[in-house]
């Protein structure tokens, strides 16, 4: 997956799967624990699509995030998939900003 247009629907729809948002959860966990204060800034390179989603939780509401969804990926089906992208949004902020 990247956020060039390659993500299907279908891989959105196992990244939003409650295990799908577990693997990323535990992915930023292990990223903040592994590479400190930079993590975020470090995963760029190695993981854009992470980081571009990391980087669009941290800097937008759940709302704007779904708008930027929508304008990025023109055949995610938002409107049905809306509560999840929600919730992923939320479970991942809390992550981001867990104190550690």
């Amino acid at each position: 997956m990247d956020k060039r247009g390659t993500t299907t629907v279908s891989d959105w729809l196992r990244l939003l799967s409650p295990g799908g948002q577990q693997q990323l959860v535990d992915f930023i966990r292990q990223a903040r624990d592994e590479r400190g204060s930079r993590w975020i800034h470090e995963l760029k390179d190695e993981f854009p699509f992470a980081s571009w989603l990391i980087g669009l939780v941290a800097n937008r509401t759940a709302d704007e995030a779904l708008a930027d969804l929508s304008a990025e990926y023109p055949s995610l089906p938002v409107r049905i998939v809306g509560s999840q992208i929600r919730l992923l949004h939320a479970r991942i902020k809390f992550e981001i900003e867990k104190k550690r």
